[in-house]
Order: C-alpha cells, then structure tokens, then sequence
C-alpha cells in the first residue's frame, strides 16, 4: 500500500473493530474513528479520507444518504471507496443502498485474510466518478461498422461504464467518442471486458477499458480526472 492513505470507521461494534484491528495497524495507514454516520460524515466533507469502513446498519443515518452525503459536491472525500461489515442476511440490502464508485460488502463469514484483501483493493483503485455524458460508439457488429450512441454513466482513466446501448459482447472492441462536461473530446479505441451488474450498479450495459487515444486524448482525460478528483 502506498504511504499516508487516510481510512474512517465509522458506528463498528467492539467485536468488529477488534476483528479488523491487525488490517489498520499496517503501516502507512492514518485511521480515524467515529461512532455516528452524521459526525462522519461532518470529518469527510472537511478531511480526504481514501476508505471508509462502516457498519450496517448505520446507528443515525440510511446509509444511502450516507454515501450520497460523504460523496457530494465539495466533499473532500467524495471520490473515496467504501468497505461495508454486516450480517449475511443484510449483505443484498447493504449492496443496493451503494449507488456507483468502489465498494465491498462482507458478511462476517469471511477470514480476516479477505478483509485484508478488499481494503487493500479498495485503497488502490482508481477514483471513479458519475457523470452523465453522451457516447457515441462505432462496432463491427456485422460485415459493415456500425454507429450507435450511449451514455457513460462511470469514467475513469482506464475505462468506463456505458447504458442504454446494443449489448455488445465481452472482448467486443469498439471506436468511441465523447466530450467531457470541460469541453474536450476524447477518442480511441476501447474493448468490452464485462457486462454490467444490475443489481450492484444500477445500469444495463457494459463496462469497457480503453485501449488506445488519439493524440492528446488521453492527457485531457487524465487532467479532468485529476481535476475531479481535487
């Protein structure tokens, strides 16, 4: 992990906090820890925090005004990931309150080796973020190239998150283009890699990694990312 990256516990139970103990004594790591999800989120607006690791049930919040809350406009952590602790028959529950951006959810049943692994998964993924910006898309679906537009609902530098399009199959490799919301348009060549999930992230479509930029795209794309991520 890399040095200095801020984790916050947010309302975890003595039992919890305990179990998870050795995975926020590593070295590097800046733990901060708060009973209330309103406190927390108070700390997040004004300190960049890269995971907050919270229990669910939150004592005083939904958690979906949690996340929506600690993610906002302004807020110093608003590109951060989140790791949720529940019990298995709440783990669907705790997933549909999480809307976009990287997120775990463990059920209690898991070794505190895999605890271990998501944050430190978590702690190295690149911030995503949720804009909504038209795409268009051309595939070689038939004999001839065809044209069909979308949206990219989750960009990031290495890829992105498309709905409302042809589904279009894994390893399929398309010509994109799209203009940021700073005015830059950004082109190349990106391959499907999965199928969106629904359930999790609340699309229908398909999440792509880019492959190659036409000159200067892919340094305006960096710049914006960096500029969102501020």
């Amino acid at each position: 992990m890399e040095e200095n990256k801020s984790i916050l516990t947010v309302a975890l139970d003595d039992e919890t906090a305990e179990r998870i103990a050795p995975l926020l004594k590593r070295e590097g790591l800046v733990v901060r820890s708060l009973d209330q999800a309103t406190d927390a989120v108070r700390l997040a607006h004004r300190d960049r925090f890269h995971l907050v690791i919270c229990r669910y049930p939150l004592p005083d919040l939904k958690l979906r005004e949690f996340v929506t809350a600690i993610r906002a406009d302004g807020s110093a952590s608003k590109s951060t990931s989140l790791m949720l602790l529940t019990i298995p028959e709440m783990a669907t529950e705790a997933r549909h309150g999480v809307q976009g951006g990287p997120f775990l959810v463990f059920s209690g049943q898991e070794p505190l080796g895999s605890l271990g692994q998501g944050a430190a998964h978590l702690l190295q993924v690149a911030p995503r973020y949720a804009p909504r910006i038209p795409a268009r898309l051309r595939a070689n679906l038939t004999d001839d190239a065809e044209s069909f537009k979308g949206w990219i609902v989750n960009l990031s530098r290495s890829g992105m998150l498309v709905k409302e399009t042809p589904m279009l199959s894994v390893g399929a490799v398309c010509f994109f283009e799209f203009t940021l919301p700073s005015g830059e348009a950004i082109r190349g060549q990106a391959e499907v890699v999965r199928h969106a999930k629904p359930r999790r992230e609340r699309v229908t479509g398909f999440a792509m990694r880019f492959i190659e930029f036409e000159p200067g795209c892919s340094d305006a794309l960096n710049a914006w990312c960096d500029d969102e991520s501020d």
